[in-house]
């Protein structure tokens, strides 16, 4: 192993707080986290909880990095499911991510509610547990809010505000990101998404995403995604068949290299594409 990336690599997740890590989702990671105003998966609850009211059916989803920049003790993975009811829908999630030395494990509860098929407000509460080697536990309680509209029948927009309660570990402030998310999604073609979104952390520069999602055949998606802050490119390949939504995605960090990452989404109550049950639920011809 090289110490001096390992080294690095260790900084950047206690200092700096990995967006890989708290945004799980390989199709969300191959459009570069640009998905706030698309947010239509059950990991939509990481990065716009109130987009999971856009589906009226039930989802599971399991996310794997085994080897985030080639190091296998900083694996990382996430399980969510979705639950729709007469009164909203409801999610829970669990992440973890590190290793003996340091560990960081999210639970996550998301209530998202859809008014007249065009607007959805989503709000979620996480409790993060922190484990150091020689350090000990640490906990905390941390809240958002989010919201997506369409603005007509292929234009979205989208935004979250996380943990606006401004949380943190301990007496120290700022060890849990206050992190705001505005974003649009524009339908080109059915099959075809253009996503953009400017990310802001207080007190850091400000992260302009892009991302393309092309079902460039039946049951695949070809996806690519770009952004600064810091300057990464990533790709990615959906597989949709039936109930089952397999997804790959790869980013390039350019100091660090190559991160893979591997989903599988499993939708109960149809064998359509998304978009297409998406629209007939919300009416959208």
């Amino acid at each position: 192993m090289n110490l001096t990336k390992f080294t690095i690599i260790i900084l950047l997740v206690i200092q700096f707080n990995s967006s890989a890590q708290i945004n799980p989702g390989a199709k969300q990671i191959a459009l570069s986290h640009s998905t706030v105003a698309l947010a239509n998966d059950v990991f939509s609850i990481f990065i716009n909880p109130s987009g999971i009211a856009q589906q009226n059916w039930r989802e599971i989803g399991i996310y794997y990095s085994p080897s985030p920049f080639g190091l296998s003790k900083l694996a990382n993975g996430a399980a969510v499911y979705h639950e729709p009811t007469k009164i909203g829908s409801f999610a829970i999630a669990f992440t973890t991510y590190g290793f003996d030395l340091y560990r960081e494990s999210n639970f996550l509860l998301s209530y998202a509610y859809n008014l007249s098929n065009k607007f959805f407000f989503g709000v979620s509460a996480k409790y993060h547990n922190l484990k150091i080697e020689g350090y000990g536990t640490d906990g905390a309680l941390s809240f958002s809010i989010s919201a997506l509209a369409y603005l007509t029948s292929n234009w979205r927009i989208g935004f979250m505000i996380d943990n606006f309660t401004r949380a943190s570990f301990g007496n120290e402030k700022d060890q849990i990101p206050v992190v705001m998310d505005f974003g649009i999604s524009y339908d080109l073609l059915e099959i075809v998404s253009l996503n953009a979104s400017i990310q802001k952390e207080l007190d850091r520069n400000a992260s302009i995403r892009f991302g393309i999602d092309y079902e460039i055949i039946k049951y695949i998606n070809l996806r690519l995604g770009a952004m600064n802050e810091p300057s990464s490119f990533s790709a990615g390949i959906g597989i949709n068949y039936s109930l089952f939504e397999i997804d790959y995605a790869i980013f390039n960090h350019q100091d660090l290299g190559l991160t893979h990452q591997f989903g599988v989404i499993i939708q109960f109550g149809g064998n359509i594409s998304r978009s297409k049950r998406i629209r007939n639920y919300l009416g959208i011809n």
